[in-house]
Parts: structure tokens; sequence; C-alpha cells
């Protein structure tokens, strides 16, 4: 007998090559899976932002030249919507970056929940947890 994978809650997942225009392509279809799962107007907008942020970080520092990709998953569990953006960067640096250092900030500010880890595998894993509808 074989049995059939089956998932038992909405999941999104998205790879798609490290490059700036992905930005907006993620957060729009996050926001739409969102959408469709619940989300009010500012779970949106936390969303909205918070995936900006991650998805943007992931392609500038966890990607040489766009080579990479970058995935991001998505699934909704007791009303709540799991993000998690991962790159294949080379992780977390001692030295400076560029950028002004905002970004970590505004995605953690309208999460539930946030936490950022190098992966023992190479790159940068973002997770974070927002409540649906707000």
């Amino acid at each position: 007998m074989t049995i059939e994978p089956h998932v038992t809650v909405p999941f999104l997942s998205l790879a798609r090559p490290a490059t700036p225009v992905v930005v907006g392509e993620i957060r729009r279809d996050v926001r739409a899976f969102a959408e469709r799962h619940g989300a009010g107007p500012d779970a949106l907008a936390a969303i909205e932002l918070a995936v900006s942020e991650a998805v943007a970080n992931a392609v500038v520092h966890g990607s040489i030249d766009g080579a990479d990709t970058v995935l991001v998953e998505a699934d909704v569990e007791e009303g709540e919507l799991e993000i998690v953006v991962v790159d294949a960067g080379p992780g977390f640096t001692p030295g400076p970056v560029p950028g002004l250092g905002l970004g970590l900030g505004l995605m953690r500010d309208g999460a539930l929940a946030f936490e950022i880890r190098d992966r023992p595998s190479g790159g940068v894993e973002i997770w974070m947890r927002f409540p649906l509808g707000e």
C-alpha cells in the first residue's frame, strides 16, 4: 500500500533567484496567501514589511551576484501565520555590513515571535510568526 503525502495545514513554498525583482513578487505572493487565510489590514501591513525586509536581506547579504536562491515558506497554524526565509549566503559576519541596520528591528516589531540564526549547512534563516485576523 502506498501512502500519499498529505499536508494538513495551508502551506506556501516559494524558491526564487536571489535578485532584487523577487522582493516584490514574494511580498505579493505571501500577502495573497495571508489574506486568503484571514489576515486583516494590520496583520497584512506587518507581514508585507517583514517579508520585504527579510527577502531584501537575503538578496543583498545572502547571495553572490544573484546566483543563489531565496526560499520562503509559510503555513497557517492555530490562527497564526508562520514564515521562514532562507538564504544560502555566508551567514552573519563580525564586521559591519552595508545598510542602515533597521531591517531586523522592523521584522521583529510586527511579529508575535522572531528568530534569526545561521544554518549549519550555510546561510541564514529568519523565522517569524504573525497573528491572523487583525
